[in-house]
């Protein structure tokens, strides 16, 4: 019973690919045949990752996705398509509305929509970082600490739950407690500019300012347009000098 409901599974899968995406034909077997090596290598490639997530989920957001529309369609597709690809597609639906409602400062829908994919799956790390960050907008810095805490019960490699994590910790000061979860999210995901200037403002409040400078070179490096990330840049720099001479003379 469980082969044949695996061959239904990949053959309703199959069809999707093929009448969605003729490259999917350059997968060769036949469906009387199944070659579950190179099926399954298929759906393992990027390529193959997204052509079945985006004939899984709704018409009008797979289009929104597939044309790239400047806005958070690719970011968004990049984080949470990797973890939901295999999973109910009305979670994702549910995600992507619930990120696109926060992007539009709509707090309430966003709220509403990442509620409800939570009422699909208990253990949806995403939405909770979501809970979080609207909670960390509204200034209830407390709520969004538990909702990002709750997305690491969920799955403990969530950077952005780090991230979310420190920030609420900086807002109330707690610049160590901050350091640690900043310096974990950045150890699972590089490249986030924002996330090297947090960790360096952090740095700055504890005074370890040869830290602060070196992180905040890295934002700058990735985003050498940003002026805030120069300026405290420059700022952790010359502490750094200062703080150096005044140790030497003492």
């Amino acid at each position: 019973m469980l082969e044949v409901l695996i061959i239904l599974f990949l053959a309703g899968a199959l069809f999707l690919l093929l009448r969605h995406y003729p490259e999917a034909k350059q997968v060769n077997f036949s469906l009387s045949k199944f070659n579950f090596d190179k099926f399954t290598d298929f759906l393992k490639s990027k390529k193959g990752q997204k052509r079945l997530l985006l004939t899984s989920i709704q018409p009008d957001i797979a289009a929104h996705i597939e044309n790239n529309v400047p806005s958070m369609a690719s970011e968004f597709q990049a984080r949470v398509s990797k973890v939901f690809v295999e999973k109910n597609p009305l979670l994702l639906t549910s995600l992507y509305k619930a990120e696109e409602a926060y992007l539009a400062n709509d707090l309430r829908e966003a709220e509403s929509q990442a509620i409800e994919a939570i009422t699909k799956d208990k253990r949806c790390g995403e939405a909770y970082i979501m809970m979080g960050k609207i909670a960390f907008y509204r200034g209830e810095f407390e709520d969004a600490k538990e909702s990002y805490k709750a997305a690491l019960k969920c799955n403990k490699n969530l950077a952005e739950a780090y991230y979310g994590l420190g920030k609420a910790e900086a807002k109330e000061d707690n610049f160590t407690k901050a350091i640690d979860h900043l310096e974990k999210s950045i150890a699972l995901e590089k490249g986030n500019a924002d996330w090297y200037f947090e960790l360096g403002k952090c740095y700055v409040g504890v005074r370890q300012y040869a830290k602060a400078a070196k992180v905040l070179k890295k934002a700058t490096s990735i985003d050498i347009d940003n002026k805030d990330y120069k300026t405290l840049a420059a700022e952790a720099e010359e502490k750094q000098r200062t703080h150096s001479i005044y140790s030497r003379l003492r």
